[in-house]
Formats: structure tokens, sequence, C-alpha cells
């Protein structure tokens, strides 16, 4: 079938001629020497009446033989500085290597590969007896006569014995029948599950880059197919087992170099999918926390390109002006969903929309907004769990977008106006886990988005961290993230120049040092965890201010000596008085 052909080799796989490590046995006289000289006679060199010719003779073989104990005690070096090397650095050194000659092999015999992953199917397809006819032991089965998916797969195997790089091939046209197996909703889990596989394989590899035929919409069928999968349910654990893989080649093909090229409904339907599997009833709980990891990692894949949207200006976009990504993944059915029901192929998708980016962003962190809310079942476990969920993804796009939001306005009205409402709500929970997590999304956001929420955080502070409240391990909770605030460097300062200065705000700082005070006597005879923690925030509220006052003197100070003085340049004897003026000040200071 051809598997003996030689793959070609790709670009830049092949190494420079004859580059060998050095070793000792490659140092090689010179080949313009003479016989003699490459030779010298023993004999002539330990005659005492030896003439100047067998002198000469000496001295070479002598620096010959001086040149290669040079290579073996260099070689001795190498290995010693390889053994006392750091260990760490050596490790990672062998591993990088390792990676990029794997890859390399792979690329290489990367038809081999296609054609393995093809036998792989058609022998999981066997085992079924839709796809199995024992009488074709006994006569001809013509072709028409065979599953439209079996055909497909046979086709691909004949089609590639005519190619030795997969790159020389339609991207699409050898992926087409592996993703007609996904698609179909007749095949079984294991056989399913065996197509994705193959996919993922094929994109840990590196077959579908930038630079593949047709890259742009092999990627978007990808994404199309494998989150609208359906197939014939088999066993429970098994099924599961094919919900895993449909996790794994969404995250794939998310981080695949071409994953750059997908389109915001494609990116949109990734996440959709995610949570819809991590929801679905009588799923075990490895399948539900490992639906919420992925999902996780998608959406850190998609904010971490935050910084190259906003490089590339393409923040600046008006999202009213793109068209509105639907729910078409969706348990719960949108009001838009109707008229946008209709769907058009991925590879028309792929040529008119641009490559992913604000829209999608946007559309995420109002779904992500959304789970925070309390809603209906605020009380009940899956309310509980669902913003649990909300609040730790927001904390990831807060993290992974950092102080970069504050120049997307789309975003930031998302997060002043639903996420802080929400946020608000979930502060007066009684479960602590949600509690803490709403804490840590507080200061994200002052971290991020600072100087967009002014209001926001004076609320925040003034009903969070500065109010009463009878659990005694929530209140551990909110002095802990008080302390955290008052150990950000300036943030005293800014925050007695914008609110206590602001004859519109209240005296948030004066307010802080009141309640870190107030907490910090115990109303007993010795100290607990609230008065150590109070202590330790207004120690940090000293330190901060003492470090702006220290800075401030230095800044002032370094500018009053590099400014020049009209009395040095009119007189001479004026240095003299000026470093005896100076000198009283220097001291006082000290």
């Amino acid at each position: 079938m051809g598997d003996n052909d030689q793959p070609a080799q790709p670009k830049g796989a092949e190494g420079p001629e004859g580059s060998q490590p050095p070793h000792k046995a490659d140092v090689q006289p010179n080949p313009e020497t003479p016989a003699a000289v490459r030779e010298p006679d023993m004999q002539n060199q330990s005659s005492v009446t030896a003439t100047s010719e067998d002198d000469l003779q000496g001295k070479v073989a002598s620096l010959q033989q001086g040149n290669a104990q040079n290579v073996e005690v260099e070689e001795r070096k190498l290995v010693a500085f390889e053994g006392t090397a750091e260990p760490n650095s050596a490790a990672k050194g062998e591993q990088a290597v390792a990676s990029r000659t794997s890859m390399q092999s792979c690329i290489e015999s990367s038809v081999r590969i296609v054609k393995g992953e093809i036998h792989n199917v058609l022998s999981l397809m066997r085992l079924n007896r839709r796809y199995n006819s024992s009488s074709r032991f006994h006569r001809e089965i013509p072709a028409t006569a065979e599953s439209p998916l079996v055909r497909g797969l046979k086709h691909l195997h004949e089609t590639l014995a005519s190619f030795s790089d997969i790159q020389d091939m339609d991207t699409l046209a050898w992926l087409r029948p592996f993703l007609d197996v996904i698609e179909s909703p007749e095949t079984s889990g294991p056989i399913t599950g065996g197509a994705l596989s193959s996919l993922s394989k094929f994109l840990h590899y590196g077959f579908i880059h930038p630079g593949s035929p047709r890259a742009a919409d092999s990627v978007c069928r990808i994404c199309r197919v494998v989150t609208r999968c359906r197939f014939e349910r088999t066993d429970h654990s098994g099924d599961e087992v094919v919900l895993v893989r449909i996790l794994q080649v969404l995250n794939d093909c998310l981080r695949c170099p071409a994953g750059d090229l997908l389109t915001d409904q494609n990116v949109w339907d990734m996440v959709q999918s995610c949570y819809d599997i991590g929801r679905q009833p009588r799923l075990s709980e490895l399948l539900q926390r490992t639906a919420e990891h992925m999902l996780t990692q998608v959406v850190l894949s998609i904010f971490a390109r935050f910084s190259q949207l906003q490089s590339s200006g393409l923040l600046s976009q008006d999202t009213r002006a793109s068209r509105p990504l639907r729910n078409s993944l969706s348990l719960e059915p949108d009001s838009t969903e109707a008229t946008l029901l209709e769907t058009t192929d991925s590879t028309t998708a792929a040529e008119q929309a641009p490559p992913y980016g604000l829209p999608c962003m946007l559309k995420i962190l109002e779904f992500l907004c959304r789970l925070t809310n309390l809603g209906d079942n605020a009380d009940t476990p899956e309310g509980e769990a669902r913003r649990m969920l909300g609040l730790s993804l927001v904390n990831v796009v807060l993290e992974t977008g950092g102080k970069q939001l504050s120049a997307c306005n789309p975003l930031v009205g998302v997060i002043q106006h639903d996420l802080s409402r929400n946020l608000l709500q979930n502060s007066r929970t009684h479960n602590l886990q949600i509690l803490s997590l709403t804490l840590r999304v507080v200061f994200n956001m002052f971290n991020s988005v600072r100087e967009h929420m002014k209001v926001q955080l004076e609320v925040f502070f003034n009903s969070i961290h500065l109010a009463e409240s009878s659990q005694q391990e929530a209140r551990e909770m909110a002095l802990e993230s008080l302390v955290e605030f008052c150990r950000e460097p300036q943030l005293m300062v800014d925050i007695y120049t914008n609110y206590d200065c602001d004859v519109q705000c209240t005296n948030l700082f004066e307010d802080m040092c009141k309640f870190l005070s107030k907490n910090t006597f115990p109303l007993s005879g010795s100290l607990n965890a609230l008065n150590l923690l109070s202590l330790e925030g207004l120690f940090a509220i000293l330190r901060s201010l003492a470090d702006s006052c220290g800075s401030d003197q230095a800044a002032k100070l370094d500018h009053h000596e590099s400014k020049p003085n009209e009395e040095e340049l009119s007189s001479e004897e004026a240095p003299n008085s000026v470093e005896q003026l100076r000198l009283p000040q220097q001291r006082q200071k000290r």
C-alpha cells in the first residue's frame, strides 16, 4: 500500500553537512605534510648525531603529539564540566532536544502516521456488526455495498500512497473521513473515541499549522464537528471516556499552532460544549471536575491572546457591528436562537469571518457574570457549584488579562455593572468558599481595572471589608483581604487622595485606620487571630506611608542637588559658601 515510500524532508530539518561532534580520532594530520614528516623515523630521533632534517621531523612529531594530548585534555574537561553542570539545565536541554527530534520524526513520518490511524479506526469498525459482514469471506462484496464511512477511509489510504508528505495534500481532504466518523450519529462510542484520538494526535504532532493548505477551514471544521458530536450510547463508563476525549480535542484545537485561525463562533461553541458536558445529569465526579478543568484551560487560552490583540489594534473594533454569537449548543435556548438557527458550512464561515477576538471575549465574560448571579436556586448545591465555577473563571480572566483589560471599554463596562452587582450579592453568603472567591475577585479587579472602579471599590470596602459579621471565619477572611490591600505599594496614599480628599466620597482611609485600631485591642485578656491580623494591617499602613514619604524626600533631594545655582555661576567664592550652608541641612536630615 506504499508504506515503504520515503517522505520528503521538511524545510529546516536537515542539519549542516558533516556536522559531527569533535572527537580526538577526528583530528587528522595535514595532508600537505610529507610522509616522512607525518611518520617520523623514531630511530633517527633517538640518534645523537641527528641531522637538521631529523631535528625538524622530531619537532613536528612532538607538536602533533602535543596537539593530540591537548585534544584529550579538552575532552576530559568537557566530560568533567558535563558531570558538574547544573542538573536542571542539562535535563531541560536534553528534553528540548528530544522534543525537537521527536517532532521532526513525526513530521517526516506524517503519511505513515495517518495511515496507521486509518487502520486503527477500521479495526474498531470491524468489531461492530453494522460495518462487518462475514459474507465477504465467501464472495466479493461490491464497493457500493460497504458503508460510506468505510469507503472514505479506504479511499484515503489509497490516495496517500502517492504522497510522501502530508503537507502536500489538502488538509481538509485527508481530515474529512475522520470527521465523517465523528459526525455520524450511527457510530458507537468506541469508534467515535478512536476517531477523536486520531484528531488529537494530528493536532499534537503539528500536522495542522497556519502554513498548511486550507488551515483555517480545517481547524474550523474540526471545531464544528467535535462540538456537535453525537454517538450511540453503549455503557456509562465508556461514554464518559468519549466525552473526555471530546474535551481534550477541543482544548488541543484551541492550543494548536492553527488555533488562532478559529472564528468567534467556534470559540464560543467550545466554551458552551465544555460547560454543557460538565453539567449533564448522572455524570461521575471525575468527569465533572475534568470538564471544569478543561473549561478553565480554554478560558485561559482565549484571554491569553489579549495582549496580542491589543498590540495589533483589534481591541478598538466595534462589537456591535459584528454578527451576534448564537447559543446553538446551550441546553437553555436563547431568545435569539430561533432567528439564528440556520447555520452555514464551516468552510464559508472561515473564509468570511475573521479570527476570534473581542466579540467572543465579551460574550464569554457576560456568560461568566451570569454564572455568578444568585438566580432562583442560589441556596441549592447546584446553584452554589455554579457560582463557584463562575467566580473561579472570572478570576482566571482577571489574572490572565491583567492591567491590559482597562484598555477595552466593553469588557470594563461588564465588570463595572454586572460583575460588581453579583459580587456584592455573593458577599452576603454563608458559604465560606464563595466568600473567599468573591474577595479574590475584588482584589484582582483592583489590580486590573482600578482606574475605572472608584465607586465600586468604595462600596466593596464599606460593605465587605469594613463590615461586621457574626461569623468569625468570615471576619477573618475579610481581614486577610484587607491586609493584602494594605500591603500594596502606594495604595494608602491613593486611597487618601481619591476618597478622603474628595468631598463626594467617604473618608475611606480614616475608616480603615479606625476599623483596624478597634479590632487590634482584644476583648479578653489575650490576643487572638483577628487582633493579630488587625495589628498587621496597621503595620502595613505605616510601612506604606513611611516608604512613600521616604521616596518623596529622596526625589526632592535629588532634584535640589541637580538644580544649578545662580550664585555658583556669578562668583568664584560662591561654591565655598554654598557648601557651608548645605552641610548643616544634610546633618539635620540625617
